[in-house]
């Protein structure tokens, strides 16, 4: 439908001097001045402590039958002497909601000509009910005809009313404005609320704010979980993040290239691209995802689709974070509050700033690092969570400002910052306090979460939800601003506007904020480092922080804390047996400390599954390393070797002690030193043993670390034992020895008699000359020369 343009009447409004009230304490002052001032007629109320109010969503519309939506405010800010900004547009949409058509339809815009100056009106005008006054002092639009015929159930139109500036009066600030629909009897039917803000008067300073966006990773322990938090919200608060002036707080398991407890049989094959990247043959999105996976360390069991996707967000991510003021949360964004409730909270939260230190280092050279900085979830913490964080050597926190509260005689929003007391810590136990402003905070989460609405596009709507649209709430935003900036316009502050974890951001709506609020002129956006130097106000607040109960949700339970802590100390000790980096080994323990994450509150059905998984991720890394059962071992020795194998599937060497317990005193076991299994590969071991008895042993054997952690699951190694077995193979020995001796013997002796029985012997009446010869030869045995033959005469 054509929307509808009409000139508005001129009224001639009633000039009101705002009621000038000295501010009072406690409710009785509240009360005089909402007498003053009138259920709506906000002019002259005194301030309050408006950083304590949430903004609502508006119910004005929930008790009649037509839903009203602002759709567009052109100008944001107004300026009656501006032929640009002179006048001011109103788009709204109507949408019967009722049973019934409705005819004779007439909208018309409606503004207060008398700016508020208390936060907390601003509030109490946005949320009153549907039949509520608009206003003594007020001037207002021609009526426009909202269909040219009745409007249908079901059925939507839209309309455009414009009024000049000039109307509001000279009145500068935040003007309280609806848009109001009557039928043909001049009943209400629908109506929004929304604010009308002037430009920023000569000589007014500026606020200053600093936006905090947190980019924590959320309730995933696996790379898959963590890549589909980048394909959506993760990915959309980085888009919402146009201007570099917005500060980050940075899990650095966001940037992780390993989350998940690795499978340690498959570290191997993990990390290998699925083919060459120079191979032209290759499927382009393969060469990519291969590349990407050899990127990640060895142990890495993820798709490699999923590898792509994280390493394409580092790179992302890393290109943003340029200029950037980062605030660098321990791995995994810790719940602080939980860790100050443990027995070992501060080892734990040591434990995951060095986790993610490296990341941290990472992102040095291309942002503002802060690593000193701590983040409670809600920002609320008590004196115990203080301490912690400052004992872990943080020297600055953010809190909100219904934890760190101000006397209800305050008349302004001060500059948030702060000084609390720990009672430990740095220095003196001081522990620096950026406040956020919590109102300021909700209004960042309604509109963050506002659809953005397109022209004749009925869908985003102010609808089912009753929630506002992104148009209202940046008027309500300007609203804020305007009125922090007039309580001491010669006074600049700095305020926080802090996102909750759980944001996830229609980035549009974001950008439409920022921009919004950086051209109106009331604010200004700077770093966080920024609001770091800014001076702390002579403020009194509350010296002992307080938490908000009621609203607070349960910590994680001790229980799971404990159990978590427990696999937290297995795999540090099983770390320092390693000879070298074992990724499986890290990737459990970033792991583990991922399930402390303050995302999990709320959550105890997650929480017990997650315990499931990472007791089953330490067992495989425990059994990682292993005795190899074998067969039946004989000992046929008093003393000798038992063989034993131990395996080791890490990729890092491994110290193990070997620790072998007989199930009965037939043998006795000698210790062995400490062995160093190599990486993927396995060691004998030879046990030396001593055999007392015959019979069958049982010995178990189990293996540990050398302080002392059991490695694997015990083994029995079965064991016959036979100790006079060898005794009667070495007299089976000897015995055969001695005998072929002794044979050898006999047959010598026999074979040198032979010998003499088979020689020649000379006859006796040979002659002489036999005689001779063999005098002869008998003399030269003797040594003596042969005598010469005698003759006869």
């Amino acid at each position: 439908m054509t929307p509808t343009t009409v000139t508005p009447t001129t009224v001639t409004p009633t000039t009101v001097t705002p009621t000038t009230v000295t501010p009072t304490t406690g409710p009785r002052r509240r009360d005089v001045l909402a007498g003053l001032a009138g259920a709506a007629a906000l002019a002259g109320a005194a301030p309050a402590r408006a950083a304590e109010t949430t903004p609502t969503a508006t119910a004005a519309d929930d008790a009649l039958p037509l839903r009203v939506a602002v759709l567009d405010v052109t100008p944001t800010t107004y300026a009656a002497d501006d032929p640009a900004r002179s006048l001011v547009t109103v788009r709204a949409s109507v949408v019967n909601d009722g049973d019934q058509a409705l005819e004779g339809l007439r909208a018309r815009l409606v503004a207060q000509r008398s700016p508020v100056v208390a936060r907390y009106s601003l509030d109490r005008w946005e949320s009153a009910d549907a039949d509520a006054s608009l206003g003594r002092t007020t001037v207002a639009s021609d009526p426009v005809d909202v269909a040219a015929g009745p409007l249908a159930p079901g059925g939507r139109a839209e309309v455009v009313l414009t009024l000049p500036a000039a109307e509001l009066g000279t009145g500068q600030g935040a003007h309280p404005a609806a848009v109001e629909v009557l039928d043909a009897s001049g009943e209400r039917v629908g109506l929004v609320r929304t604010f009308l803000v002037s430009s920023v008067p000569e000589g007014v300073r500026t606020t200053l704010l600093t936006l905090l966006l947190p980019l924590v990773a959320g309730r995933t322990r696996e790379a898959a979980g963590l890549a589909e938090e980048v394909d959506g919200r993760l990915g959309r608060l980085l888009e919402a993040s146009s201007d570099s002036r917005t500060s980050w707080a940075v899990d650095p398991a966001v940037l992780a290239t390993v989350l998940p407890a690795v499978d340690a049989a498959g570290e191997e094959d993990a990390g290998q691209p699925a083919g060459p990247p120079d191979d032209p043959s290759a499927d382009p999105s393969a060469q990519a995802a291969g590349s990407a996976a050899a990127t990640l360390p060895a142990g890495t069991d993820a798709p490699a689709a999923v590898v792509a996707t994280l390493t394409a967000w580092r790179e992302r991510l890393t290109a943003a974070a340029q200029g950037r003021c980062l605030v660098a949360l321990p791995h995994g964004d810790p719940d602080l509050a939980s860790l100050s409730a443990a027995p070992d909270g501060a080892g734990l939260l040591t434990t995951a700033q060095a986790a993610g230190a490296d990341v941290a280092a990472s992102l040095s050279g291309a942002a503002t690092v802060l690593t000193d900085v701590a983040w409670p979830a809600d920002e609320t913490a008590d004196t115990e969570a203080l301490s912690l964080v400052a004992q872990a050597g943080a020297t600055a926190v953010v809190l909100d400002d219904e934890t760190l509260t101000t006397g209800d005689d305050l008349t302004y929003t001060p500059t948030g910052r702060a000084v609390v007391d720990t009672g430990s810590g740095t220095g003196d136990g001081a522990l620096a306090v950026l406040v956020a402003d919590s109102a300021l905070s909700a209004l960042l989460v309604r509109t963050a979460g506002a659809a953005v609405e397109e022209p004749g596009d009925g869908a985003a709507e102010e609808g089912a939800t009753g929630e506002q649209s992104p148009a209202a709430l940046v008027q309500r935003v300007l609203a804020e601003v305007a009125t922090i900036t007039l309580q001491r316009p010669s006074d600049p502050r700095s305020l926080l506007v802090a996102a909750p974890r759980t944001l996830d951001p229609r980035p549009t709506a974001v950008q439409r904020l920022v921009t919004a609020v950086e051209t109106s002129g009331w604010a200004s956006w700077q770093p966080l480092t920024d609001l770091l130097a800014t001076p702390v106000p002579d403020v009194e607040r509350s010296e002992v922080p307080v938490p908000a109960t009621t609203s607070r949700r349960a910590v994680l339970p001790a229980v799971h804390v404990a159990a978590v802590d427990a696999a937290v100390a297995t795999l540090a000790e099983l770390s320092s047996a390693l000879e070298g980096a074992a990724p499986a080994a890290g990737a459990a323990q970033r792991s583990a400390l991922m399930l402390l994450a303050t995302s999990w509150r709320g959550h105890p059905l997650d929480l017990r599954a997650g315990r499931r998984e990472l007791e089953e991720d330490v067992a495989a890394l425990l059994s990682a390393v292993h005795v190899l059962p074998g067969s039946v071992l004989n000992l046929a020795a008093t003393r000798t070797e038992l063989p034993v194998t131990v395996v080791n599937e890490l990729s890092a060497p491994v110290r193990v002690e070997l620790v072998l317990r007989p199930r009965s005193p037939r043998v006795q076991l000698t210790q062995v030193p400490v062995q160093t299994v190599p990486a993927h590969g396995q060691l004998r071991v030879g046990v030396p043993v001593r055999a007392l008895a015959n019979g069958s042993v049982v010995v178990e054997a189990r293996l540990r670390t050398p302080d002392g952690l059991q490695l694997g699951e015990a083994v029995e190694l079965d064991v016959n034992v036979r100790a006079d077995l060898e005794g009667w193979l070495t007299g089976l020995v000897g015995g055969g020895a001695a005998a072929l001796l002794a044979t050898g013997l006999v047959r010598a002796v026999r074979r040198g008699r032979r010998r003499v029985d088979a020689a020649p012997h000379a006859d006796v009446d040979d002659g002489a000359d036999d005689g001779a010869d063999d005098g002869g030869a008998a003399g030269q045995r003797d040594g003596q020369r042969p005598s010469a033959p005698t003759g006869q005469g």
